[in-house]
């Protein structure tokens, strides 16, 4: 029997979350879903014979999170006859989980829903909480819902097939939290750095259970992201415009680190952090192999900025590190950003 971690998330209002962590999950959704009537939609690339049998596979992927491929799901479902008592099952990375979840937030007002992520960043962070998007050509994520999955089922043996680029983005998040929310996952990151690249997988399990662990203490104190929920935004205002600038190209976590450097730089210009733990941070983003790069030029990135989902008129709400493990939520003026990148604008 596979040992099996339990973490629920209840936000008030909201449907509640159970989240599973445990190698060799996957063998146990067979016997979870017995019973229920299913619509499972995977990614093309995970398919194996210890999930459920497909009813829909898409190729996983940025390219796959827009309005058409949205359609695409929501009319198979209803070929197949999903009504309201059925479960839809979604089985892969983060983009696969986004189209998934906003296609149950959207069939007849709102169906149950699974998340299975595969990907180290889903499993630490996209899974949890219930948002769901596809993008625009205009941006990343303007389309979508607040629609929790009522389980998520976390296998790390999943990660052991991860390519090294999706393996260093899902990293990437890991790391968001430690920065931002959980000064113990931090110094835990620290030490295992070396078993952590070698993706052990019981340490991978003690990493997800910190890092789902501190995501769901923010959700259930904010879970429409009216205030302290932006506090996971930490790395994603650059990190988004980097995303929607490459058209895909870049791995998310890849953008985000690189986001998250952008802001421990801001945060030192700004005083809220001290030289001493912003060095301590950069170390270990640096330890994980996500060295600061040369930026774009402002006026690349000045159009994604100024559709940034965070807006509000000309004000931002930056997520700043303000310590190791801790960090606060910063109106800013979208000029003060700006100003920041090369070039200025």
């Amino acid at each position: 029997m596979t040992e099996l971690h339990a973490i629920h998330c209840r936000p008030p209002g909201e449907r509640a979350t159970e989240v599973r962590i445990g190698r060799g999950l996957r063998g146990r959704l067979g016997e979870w879903l017995q019973g229920r009537r299913t619509f499972v939609l995977a990614d093309a690339r995970v398919v194996h014979a210890e999930l459920p049998t497909p009813d829909l596979t898409v190729e996983g992927g940025e390219a796959v999170k827009t309005l058409g491929s949205l359609e695409s799901v929501l009319r198979a479902m209803a070929t197949a006859g999903v009504d309201r008592g059925s479960l839809l099952v979604c089985i892969g990375g983060g983009t696969v989980g986004d189209l998934g979840g906003l296609a149950a937030a959207l069939h007849h007002r709102g169906i149950e829903h699974w998340q299975v992520p595969t990907t180290l960043l889903s499993m630490a962070d996209s899974a949890i909480g219930g948002k769901t998007a596809v993008n625009l050509p205009e941006g990343k994520n303007l389309v979508g819902a607040v629609h929790p999955a009522s389980l998520v089922v976390v296998d790390p043996t999943f990660c052991a097939t991860l390519d090294e680029r999706e393996y260093r983005s899902g990293l990437a998040e890991t790391l968001k939290i430690a920065i931002g929310r959980d000064a113990e996952l931090f110094s835990l990151l620290e030490r295992q750095r070396d078993a952590l690249l070698r993706r052990d997988p019981q340490l991978l399990v003690e990493v997800l259970h910190r890092a789902v662990a501190a995501k769901v203490a923010v959700v259930e104190a904010d879970p429409r992201e009216h205030g302290v929920r932006r506090l996971l935004n930490l790395g994603h205002t650059l990190g988004h415009a980097l995303e929607s600038r490459a058209q895909g190209t870049v791995p998310h976590g890849l953008c985000v680190a690189q986001g998250i450097h952008f802001a421990l730089a801001l945060a030192l210009a700004e005083r809220a952090i001290s030289a001493t733990d912003a060095a301590r941070c950069t170390r270990l983003l640096e330890s994980y192999g996500f060295v600061r790069e040369p930026l774009p030029p402002c006026h690349e990135l000045a159009p994604w900025l100024a559709r940034d989902k965070k807006r509000v008129d000309t004000t931002l709400h930056f997520a700043m590190p303000t310590g190791v493990g801790t960090s606060a939520v910063v109106p800013m003026p979208l000029r003060r950003i700006e100003s920041a990148l090369p070039g200025g604008c």
